[in-house]
């Protein structure tokens, strides 16, 4: 089996307004009981990448505290490593606090390594996708860099912003920014393959060039003198870019026939467990179409919505359409709808708390409503 090293690159990561004010996307909760860094770890393991550098751009505490000793993911730590790497030198200077230099500044986990491939994947895009299977392909195309891509049909309202790109014979010939223009698009998943060696001199190239120059700035500043083989990731991929997104992404997933999409029976999704008792259903508790934790206590009502784990829904309670994160507390009569509820919340005296599908309301961590 070839040695691979897998770069989880949180640089990239957009802002989800208040709810990534204090923690990066990578750590921020998905489905009640996972976060976003559990979909780009367990993708690594299942394609037996035991060596994995985090490359943190901010909030690095939230971090540390899902990912513990790093022993969740299923990555043997005899023979590989899963390293959180920090840009230490430039972490207050922003131009400055890209990939590129937080792997200079880590530069020994790159050097120490006897892999002879390299992958680069965001946590942004939450998609399962076999990392062998482009590497398999990048050697084949004889190229500098493989970068997936997806043929999307919605590039008019998802995917704004993200790079648009172009391929002629197999290789990518134009990058531009997606404008919403068209609904047909083939979007960059900012997912790269290299040999360990192209890193290197990437490394040395683009210091030389610029040195607030990240990856992306890279590969769109060469993209005529690089050969960059274009991989199609033809299966479920989502962009978590905006408050809103993250809503309707996770709501949709509450549907069988999207979420068998994305976890699949051979690939399975690892993140932390918790000691925590199954859920507790009051006597006039009602759910249905829901995704609820263990430690949760339902009491009230919950519909289309997602409960986090320890959670209490009181009875008299209604949640509809909306997340509700961990050790939160719902008392009797209050009624949600499209709401976003971080932790430790306790709603007592708002009886009735509503936002949209396209602006859902969003009720801070530890705030009392």
């Amino acid at each position: 089996m070839r040695k691979v090293i897998g770069f989880c690159n949180l640089h990239h990561s957009p802002q989800l307004g208040e709810l990534t004010s204090s923690r990066p996307l990578a750590s921020t909760s998905f489905l009640g009981r996972y976060a976003f860094i559990d979909f780009v770890l367990s993708n690594f393991s299942n394609s037996n990448i035991d060596e994995i550098g985090i490359l943190v751009k901010d909030h690095a505490r939230s971090l540390n505290k899902h990912l513990g000793f790093g022993n969740s993911w299923n990555i043997n730590t005899k023979t590989g490593a899963n390293v959180v790497m920090y840009n230490e030198t430039n972490y207050n200077h922003p131009r400055y606090n890209h990939d590129l230099n937080n792997i200079r500044q880590n530069d020994w986990f790159l050097y120490q390594s006897k892999a002879t491939y390299v992958v680069i994947a965001p946590v942004h895009f939450v998609m399962a996708i076999d990392y062998q299977k482009v590497i398999d392909q990048h050697i084949a195309s004889h190229a500098d860099i493989t970068m997936v891509y997806s043929s999307v049909h919605n590039a008019k309202t998802d995917f704004i912003g993200c790079d648009e790109i172009r391929i002629r014979d197999g290789y990518i010939d134009y990058i531009s920014k997606n404008k919403g223009a068209k609904e047909d698009a083939k979007i960059s998943l900012e997912t790269y393959v290299m040999s360990r060696e192209m890193l290197k001199r990437i490394l040395k190239e683009s210091e030389k060039i610029s040195s607030v120059f990240s990856l992306n700035d890279y590969i769109l500043y060469m993209l005529k003198s690089l050969k960059i083989s274009a991989y199609e990731h033809k299966g479920y991929v989502r962009c978590f870019d905006s408050m809103q997104h993250y809503l309707s992404y996770s709501l949709e997933l509450l549907n069988y026939s999207v979420r068998q999409q994305l976890f699949l029976p051979s690939w399975p999704i690892y993140t932390v467990t918790h000691d925590t008792p199954p859920t507790k259903y009051g006597d006039k508790a009602k759910v249905s179409n829901s995704f609820i934790a263990n430690g949760a206590i339902i009491q009230g009502e919950v519909s289309g919505s997602i409960v986090s784990r320890s959670a209490i829904i009181s009875e008299g309670a209604k949640v509809t359409n909306s997340i509700i994160f961990t050790d939160t507390i719902i008392t009797s009569d209050m009624q949600l709808d499209y709401c976003i509820v971080d932790k430790y919340v306790r709603i007592i005296h708002a009886q009735d708390l509503k936002g949209s599908e396209k602006n859902p309301l969003y009720i801070k961590q530890g705030d009392v409503v």
